[in-house]
């Protein structure tokens, strides 16, 4: 009976080698979501057009938000220039693409000065006005402006939410502005490890 439950135990620890428990993300699991990455072909700070199609096989790191942001876009940003050295030469899986919803006042080279001083891979979109709402409403987000002041600035008020895109452009993760590096990283690693 000893041997037998011995036995028994030493089969299930094989099993639990082979089967290992699945990866719990840090940030928030979409993986159910329908939504997939869409951009509406639209054009980067540099002038080129990028498409979805573009950033098939990368792990995608979708922010939006604005050149003037006085706090969580900047503190964003430098986040996933945190997790890109985390993740190390991993990270040439990992594409960032930082899109404005201020397209009025974030011209191109505003956009190509704000995006680079961060890190001078991470891409930054300039969608057309009438394009933005799509965009935006596709990923359940938004955005408003106040009201200009005497020298014409105004605050914009937007959704912080990080959404993360696997290798397909199938939505995976959501995260908040209170995750951390750490997780973030952590968490694009494994899906860099398991590719969909």
């Amino acid at each position: 009976m000893l041997r037998r439950g011995i036995l028994v135990l030493g089969g299930l620890l094989v099993l639990a080698a082979c089967n290992p428990s699945p990866h719990e993300f840090r940030l928030t699991d979409v993986s159910g979501s329908q939504a997939k990455l869409t951009l509406f072909k639209a054009p980067t700070a540099a002038g080129k057009v990028l498409t979805a199609e573009d950033l098939r096989g990368k792990i995608v790191a979708l922010y939006f938000g604005y050149t003037h942001c006085p706090d969580i876009c900047p503190t964003t940003l430098a986040k996933l220039q945190a997790v890109v050295q985390r993740l190390g030469e991993a990270s040439d899986d990992l594409q960032v693409v930082f899109v404005t919803v201020d397209p009025k006042r974030d011209t191109p080279a505003v956009l190509e000065r704000y995006i680079h001083s961060f890190n001078p891979h991470f891409i930054a979109l300039r969608p057309d006005p009438q394009v933005l709402p799509k965009l935006t409403s596709r990923y359940h987000l938004t955005y408003s402006y106040g009201k200009p002041d005497a020298a014409g600035n105004y605050p914009v008020k937007h959704t912080s939410t990080l959404l993360i895109f696997d290798q397909t452009g199938q939505m995976r993760l959501m995260g908040r502005s209170d995750d951390n590096p750490k997780d973030i990283a952590e968490d694009i690693a494994y899906l860099i490890s398991h590719p969909s």
